[in-house]
């Protein structure tokens, strides 16, 4: 039976851009058109249409795509006359304005992350380096407290650590102290059964407190394995 975890809300930073980058990149993509004089006024969105690889987000490449062809087809059309000239003058305005609006709001930051396929391939390869990352950091956060308890223990308790059950702001990462947790947290975060939680209660009244895992092997009918299955989340307060 897996040892049940709690407290998992850290996320992984996932090589976020920081906030002038993340400033900077709409800004960039939106200069694209207008520096283009609106012959690229399609490649913001084919970008975007890429990395988020959504139908409408290909439709609204596509229809940018058009226009900027569109254009084009006008500028050779309208010759040297002034009132052709003038149309295709402000074509160019329109399409290289519109698209650096566009763009500027599509690629805010907070919007313009690419989105991942639950499902797909990338999606599941996401969730896996999210998973060792949270794993990772609740034992770095057990490692840590563990250590303060060893070194402090009137400050470790003061910090509530290895008590899930009483309210606190510390987050030592899982740990549940044997010795005085109520039998609820034994079976809720350490997965215990309802046997294996009499038995702990019972000879941890009997002895008064237990020393260490080898004690509580010693004096529970718990299979040394078990034991050191939940070696890594006890601590004997």
């Amino acid at each position: 039976m897996t040892p049940a975890r709690w407290d998992d809300q850290q996320t992984a930073p996932q090589g976020s851009p920081n906030r002038p980058g993340r400033l900077l990149r709409p800004v960039l993509w939106a200069a694209v058109p207008v520096v283009s004089v609106g012959f690229l006024s399609f490649a913001p969105f084919l970008a975007y249409a890429v990395m988020q690889r959504r139908p409408r987000d290909w439709a609204m490449f596509a229809a940018y795509l058009a226009a900027t062809v569109a254009m084009i087809l006008t500028l050779g059309a309208a010759g040297s006359g002034n009132g052709g000239s003038a149309a295709a003058g402000g074509f160019i305005i329109v399409l290289a304005g519109a698209a650096a609006i566009h763009a500027l709001i599509l690629f805010r930051p907070g919007r313009s992350q690419p989105s991942v396929v639950p499902g797909g391939p990338a999606g599941i390869a996401q969730r896996n380096r999210d998973a060792v990352f949270q794993a990772k950091n609740r034992m770095e956060r057990r490692k840590d407290a563990r250590r303060l308890a060893e070194s402090d223990p009137a400050l470790a308790r003061d910090l509530g650590i290895g008590r899930p059950d009483l309210p606190r702001d510390y987050d030592d990462g899982g740990l549940v102290d044997v010795n005085h947790v109520p039998g609820a947290v034994l079976a809720e975060h350490l997965g215990l059964s309802q046997a294996e939680v009499a038995d702990v209660l019972a000879a941890r009244d009997k002895l008064g407190r237990f020393a260490n895992t080898d004690e509580l092997g010693a004096y529970t009918s718990m299979a040394p394995d078990r034991v050191d299955e939940l070696r890594d989340l006890m601590i004997f307060g």
